[in-house]
């Protein structure tokens, strides 16, 4: 009776790994559709690590914070900012850091809400992204308030942020 339980058992086992393997094919075809339109940035995209966002709005909170430093050592050995307002920038991580440390240092603070983030791995190209979205106010020493909605792209390497990328989108006249 044993034997027949085990055996039972056994073929059971077998044929929900053999469904299961069945329904990843099915779920790898469906996801095999070809766009109406050319991307330049090919890829296969999925849900990526939710480390990577834990890493991202660690970022965030420290350089809001004014704790630079700490934002650093998220930062991988060169740092590639491509800013909303056209700047781009690639740094060493030294520089990155004295980049961040100038910013910082023109505001006497700075507020964050979050209003979505993602993590997004593209499998083709072996890259990992967090895309947030986000509403920032800077408070400059010199008396100016910026208010601004951001879209931000993070690619990491190995947990370190590499690249950032960044769009604004206009804040409506207030009625």
């Amino acid at each position: 009776m044993k034997k027949l339980l085990f055996a039972s058992l056994f073929l059971v086992v077998i044929s929900s790994c053999k469904e299961k393997e069945d329904n990843d094919d099915k779920n790898e075809k469906k996801s095999d559709v070809m766009l109406p339109l050319d991307v330049m940035y090919k890829g296969t995209p999925s849900i990526g690590k939710t480390e990577n966002m834990v890493t991202v709005m660690n970022w965030n909170s420290n350089m809001i914070k004014g704790d630079v430093a700490a934002a650093g050592s998220l930062i991988a050995d060169s740092l590639t900012l491509n800013l909303a307002d056209g700047m781009h920038v690639d740094l060493a991580h030294d520089s990155a850091i004295a980049f961040l440390k100038g910013w910082i240092s023109s505001m006497d603070s700075a507020s964050q809400t979050y209003n979505a983030i993602i993590p997004v791995d593209n499998k083709t190209a072996g890259d990992e992204w967090v895309i947030q979205w986000i509403h920032e106010t800077y408070y400059y020493k010199n008396g100016k308030t910026e208010d601004v909605r951001l879209n931000e792209s993070y690619r990491l390497v190995n947990g370190k942020i590499r690249q950032i990328n960044q769009y604004a989108q206009a804040i409506p006249a207030k009625k």
